[in-house]
């Protein structure tokens, strides 16, 4: 089989000749990082399969529907500089601070867009943007052939809303504010509706794949909030795309015991990354039992382990996770993250990481 081919079988849970094995986010066809060479190498060497994603080129975006500008601010004595976007709505002007490290560590937002409820109603004002074109899909599609699964990203509606303010807000807006929080959620799906309607006009993807349902999962939110503001309009998006004979593909960090039901009741095809405990309160192989073939599992090695572990833990851990996911399939060997934690990769982690390829490789035969 090629690894488009096994790929696209195993997320329709159907009988494969080996394990996938994937580094998220590592494409040698996009080589961004140079402290990442020894992971394309042996993404080649081994024949990994990749899910190689696809968005809209910057030429190919369409123009924002609202005037924005950016300054940024230098902070040497923190180390960080201070990047602020300003975006001018109809009804007034929307600000959000960024602090961004010299070093590339991830940095923090100092002030979110939406702080209070005026802040909704200028969000709430914006115009739609139009579609973007699509050419470069084909493009890729015509250098990738067999060697990939292309995935075209999109958004994620409850995820588009609360990235605007944070999870502070979020959680008490679930409470104070709800029905403007429906409202703001309703206006994110219609806009997300159309732009998959319009690439499914095109015929365009193998897998749609999103972000985002982390943000609204036990703790910080009830199971219930996640019927409500993930489950039904996820739902939807998953219908049209079945309904185009594409398949689906979700990300979402955290707990999966409460929340693994309502992503198989949307009719998910594939549920990454699927964190062990302590992470998680459920291990690969319940997570497996729950499923029962309903559902792939994308992931299962918790992406901390090549940064904490020493390589015989790394090779044991590989081991285990495999013993529980890859009987009776449906189950597609991936670290929880893209390696991208350190802004250079330390060399005792990508030790561990060619420990994992290669332990995994040894066993991954049907």
């Amino acid at each position: 089989m090629t690894s488009k081919e096994r790929l696209i079988r195993v997320f329709k849970n159907q009988e494969i000749d080996r394990m996938p094995i994937r580094l998220w986010g590592v494409d040698p066809m996009f080589p961004d990082r140079q402290d990442w060479d020894v992971l394309y190498d042996i993404t080649e060497k081994y024949e990994l399969e990749i899910i190689r994603n696809w968005y809209p080129s910057k030429n190919e975006s369409p123009e924002l529907p609202y005037k924005s500008s950016v300054i940024e601010k230098i902070l040497p004595e923190k180390g960080l500089k201070e990047i602020t976007t300003t975006i001018f709505t109809p009804k007034g002007p929307l600000e959000n601070v960024f602090c961004a490290p010299f070093t590339g560590a991830p940095g923090r937002v100092k002030k979110y867009f939406i702080e209070d409820v005026d802040d909704a109603k200028k969000w709430l004002s914006i115009p739609d943007a139009k579609t973007p074109e699509v050419n470069s899909y084909f493009e890729l599609e015509k250098k990738t052939g067999n060697r990939a699964m292309l995935m075209v990203d999109i958004d994620e509606a409850m995820y588009m809303v609360q990235r605007l303010m944070g999870s502070e807000i979020f959680g008490y807006w679930l409470y104070d504010e709800r029905e403007l929080l429906k409202e703001m959620i309703d206006r994110a799906f219609n806009k997300l509706e159309k732009l998959v309607k319009h690439y499914l006009s095109y015929k365009i993807g193998d897998v749609y794949g999103w972000v985002g349902p982390e943000l609204c999962i036990p703790p910080l939110a009830s199971v219930k909030d996640f019927y409500e503001f993930v489950v039904e309009y996820d739902r939807k998006i998953i219908n049209l795309v079945h309904d185009a004979k594409k398949l689906t593909w979700i990300h979402c960090h955290g707990d999966m015991k409460p929340v693994i039901n309502g992503f198989i009741e949307m009719e998910l095809d594939c549920l990454n990354p699927i964190e062990p405990p302590p992470v998680g309160s459920i291990t690969l192989a319940q997570a497996k039992e729950i499923c029962r073939g309903r559902m792939c599992l994308d992931g299962g090695i918790e992406d901390g382990a090549f940064y904490t572990m020493k390589p015989d833990g790394i090779r044991d851990l590989t081991i285990e996770t495999i013993k529980q996911g890859k009987p009776g399939g449906g189950f597609i060997l991936c670290p929880t993250s893209a390696p991208s934690t350190a802004a250079v990769l330390p060399d005792y982690v990508i030790e561990n990481y060619k420990i994992f390829v290669e332990t995994a490789v040894s066993m991954r035969d049907y």
